[in-house]
Parts: C-alpha cells; structure tokens; sequence
C-alpha cells in the first residue's frame, strides 16, 4: 500500500479481521485504450485464520480515438 495515501480505505484494509467472512476491493483503470474493472477478493475460512486470495480482471469498453 502507498504509505503517502490515507484514509478509510487504509483503515479498512489494515482493520482487524475477526469475525470477517469476505473481503472485496474494486478498481477501474484504463489499460492499453481500454476500460478495465479488477477485481481482487479475500475469502476467510470458518475459523479465520486461513484465507484464500483471487483477482479477475473483466475488459468494460475500448475508449476509441477520434
């Protein structure tokens, strides 16, 4: 994480995890021309001590040129 950044974004990511199920964090970029949407989420297991990370990346629209 930047440490320039603050705010509740790095308060929530940096939040202790008791009692959490899921985690989830969206952002939209523009890559190569087009508009992109990540995805990366956290899943805890029942005991919370255990998690598994993924991230999708799904193409939203090719910003065309004129």
């Amino acid at each position: 994480m930047n440490n320039k950044l603050k705010g509740p974004l790095v308060d929530a990511i940096e939040a202790n995890t008791d009692g959490v199920i899921m985690q989830e964090f969206i952002t939209y970029r523009v890559r190569d021309g087009m508009l992109v949407k990540e995805m990366t989420k956290r899943q805890f297991s029942e005991n919370g001590k255990d998690y598994q990370d993924s991230k999708s990346t799904i193409p939203l629209i090719r910003q065309e040129y004129v």
